[in-house]
């Protein structure tokens, strides 16, 4: 299974898989100072209050070694960050990073030293990668200190927003047991 890595200015969907008992945590990770850097940020503060409250939500500035303990602790992580790119302020991008390492370009995306990208391939490599591991990157336009997002940043992150509620709603709906009639 490939991870999906293609840009789109649309928010791209696949929901996460149906499983019993899932913890699942939403971590932003930015500097909201830094203009367009703060969308992971923004994103996660405005679905902690639109997801159920047994998902976890966490904000991580700077340094992402923090994401090894939230994916030590979780089945399931969806990590919201900028990223630089010649694509066009606001594409989105979503890797599924459960099963396919992150792809080789994005070790080149992040606007921190050490990024998403390695966090998460650093986890696989330490056994520690949670069950289903969902990747946002959304490509920002201004990282200086400035005072908020890009319009073009901002609409991503809105639309993301939708995006990720529906995976964990898919991914928190519990089927019921099929009965075995033999």
């Amino acid at each position: 299974m490939k991870s999906e890595s293609t840009p789109t200015r649309k928010a791209p969907t696949a929901p996460l898989k149906n499983e019993k008992s899932v913890n699942i945590t939403i971590v932003g990770v930015g500097n909201e100072f830094r203009g367009d850097d703060g969308a992971g940020i923004l994103a996660v503060r405005m679905l902690k209050e639109k997801v159920p409250a047994d998902v976890r939500t966490a904000e991580l500035a700077g340094d992402q070694s923090g994401l090894l303990e939230l994916m030590r602790s979780s089945d399931a992580l969806v990590i919201i960050d900028a990223v630089r790119s010649s694509a066009a302020a606001g594409t989105i991008f979503r890797v599924d990073a459960s099963e396919d390492p992150m792809p080789e370009h994005f070790f080149s995306f992040s606007t921190h030293a050490f990024d998403s990208a390695h966090a998460v391939e650093l986890a696989r490599t330490l056994k520690l990668l949670p069950r289903r591991v969902i990747f946002y990157g959304i490509v920002g336009k201004e990282f200086s200190y400035s005072s908020g997002l890009t319009q073009e940043v901002t609409e991503s992150v809105n639309l993301i927003q939708t995006n990720i509620q529906n995976e964990i709603k898919a991914a928190l709906q519990r089927e019921a047991p099929v009965e075995d009639d033999a």
